[in-house]
């Protein structure tokens, strides 16, 4: 009988496990560890961030969804020791196995610059998104009191994905705050360090976001390198190497994030706590583990810069590395892991968005592509988990 354990339970865990209990015979023991219990689709978490969605709506309990094969164990993850075959956790007995799945996901990366950590609100996960809507109501209702201008500035750093997609619901909700509170305008600020922003995407879809921005009121300051993280003020230097500063009470980081300092703290040979994996998705030397999601990085065949870290990359990964797995234990060889990207979007609000379908070859933008970034998350619903989470949590609102 083998132990086969996965840790993570974000998108690559929970499509790994299920997976799992399909593929693996019944004598086979799987284990799944979370620290959350809680499962989120965190391709949205920029929506509860702005309040413009409740927070049950994007996750489900892990146990909800998990088969009686499967023995969850809600701990935090502290050490993985490959020579050993074990991990250790933070409160549980360490756990033997003899196959093992990483799929321990993201965190927020601030690279050591000045003030990040201790003045700026991350956006990794349910809890400091939840955190960022706290503190933005709190500020915007206590404009009342303070008559302090700075309680009704947003700024946000980073123009990548996350950033942006947080912007277009700030622009959704932050006249609803406006409204009620009965404050003045309310500004948004953003600051990238690029002359232009969302490099993943056709520049024409780049310049309808940032003619969205433009409509809706959001100040872009691109080639704005931040040099430091004040207590209500962000610092930058511009192209001629003037510094300024950005005043605002609100200050949310989403300039980069990093895989899970689990990695580094095990001691794997990483970078930004991603380890470059063999062509099946294993370790090096390590055939028994398999290392997916944002703490893989996956390297294309004919390419020297891997994938980017995606959701739909982790659930390809997830399942394949499952697979992998399940040929293992019957005794086969595992098979090399193949990607063919189904495309991108972003969204830009409720009803607005940016993407591209296939290879690139077609753009959308405008209401359709908002109605696509929804269909996704219908998608992964439906793969992670099961037909009636995607009938109580998925996304039906496509027409307004």
């Amino acid at each position: 009988m083998a132990t086969i354990l996965v840790l993570g339970g974000g998108y690559a865990g929970m499509r790994a496990a299920k997976f799992l209990q399909r593929d693996i015979p019944v004598e086979n023991k799987i284990i799944l560890v979370d620290k959350s219990g809680t499962h989120t689709e965190k391709t949205n978490i920029h929506e509860v961030a702005a309040g413009n969605i409740a927070s049950d709506k994007i996750t489900y309990e892990i146990n909800d969804v998990l088969g009686s094969r499967i023995d969850f164990v809600r701990d935090e993850v502290t050490n993985i020791d490959v020579d050993q075959k074990q991990v250790t956790l933070a409160t549980h007995d360490p756990i033997t196995y003899d196959y093992l799945i990483v799929a321990l996901g993201f965190q927020s990366e601030t690279f050591g610059l000045k003030g990040a950590e201790d003045y700026a609100l991350p956006m990794d996960d349910l809890a400091t998104a939840e955190a960022v809507y706290q503190h933005i109501e709190a500020k915007i209702k206590g404009y009342a009191q303070s008559q302090d201008p700075n309680d009704l500035r947003i700024a946000v750093c980073g123009a990548g994905f996350t950033g942006i997609e947080l912007l277009g619901e700030l622009a959704q909700a932050v006249p609803k705050l406006q409204t009620e509170y009965n404050t003045p305008a309310i500004q948004l600020i953003c600051l990238e360090r690029s002359d232009s922003i969302l490099p993943m995407f056709d520049k024409s879809l780049g310049d309808y976001a940032m003619r969205f921005m433009k409509k809706h009121g959001v100040e872009m300051k691109l080639g704005a390198a931040i040099a430091e993280i004040k207590p209500g003020a962000v610092v930058y230097t511009d192209e001629n190497d003037q510094e300024h500063e950005v005043p605002a009470n609100t200050i949310i980081w989403t300039v980069g994030v990093s895989g899970s300092h689990v990695m580094a703290d095990s001691g794997f040979d990483q970078r930004r706590n991603r380890v470059t994996v063999e062509a099946d998705l294993s370790l090096k030397d390590h055939p028994e583990v398999y290392i997916v999601g944002d703490v893989a990085a996956v390297m294309p065949p004919d390419g020297d810069r891997p994938y980017p870290t995606t959701a739909q990359i982790a659930l390809a990964t997830g399942e394949q590395a499952a697979k992998n797995v399940a040929f293992q234990v019957h005794g086969s060889k595992p098979r090399k892991f193949t990607y063919k990207s189904d495309g991108t979007v972003a969204s830009l609000s409720d009803r607005d968005g940016i993407g591209e379908i296939g290879s690139g070859n077609h753009n959308v933008k405008g209401y359709p592509a908002s109605v696509l970034k929804k269909v996704i998350t219908d998608r992964s619903l439906l793969e992670s988990a099961h037909l009636s989470t995607l009938f109580s949590k998925g996304r039906f609102d496509l027409y307004h």
